[in-house]
């Protein structure tokens, strides 16, 4: 399992989320319920980020895409990495 950090942090609401692994524990937790395209699209990513099949940050990118259409708050933060 990859579990590089992204380049930049997503915030949702007082969440700090820094890597696919943990955009895949906030995902499992908060969006359970939902079955969107967009959800399904980041849970891919997220997965193929975790294997190494797609950067980190083209995982973070379709996660940010699923936080906006799911109406959660969310902002990239630069991280000091």
């Amino acid at each position: 399992m990859h579990n590089k950090l992204w380049d930049q942090s997503v915030r949702v609401g007082d969440e700090l989320i820094f890597s696919p692994f943990q955009a895949h524990q906030f995902a499992r937790s908060k969006w359970s319920h939902r079955k969107d395209a967009d959800v399904a699209s980041a849970h891919d990513a997220v997965l193929a980020a975790l294997d190494g099949r797609v950067t980190p940050d083209e995982a973070r990118i379709k996660f940010e895409a699923a936080l906006k259409s799911a109406a959660f708050g969310i902002s990239s933060n630069q991280t000091d990495i």
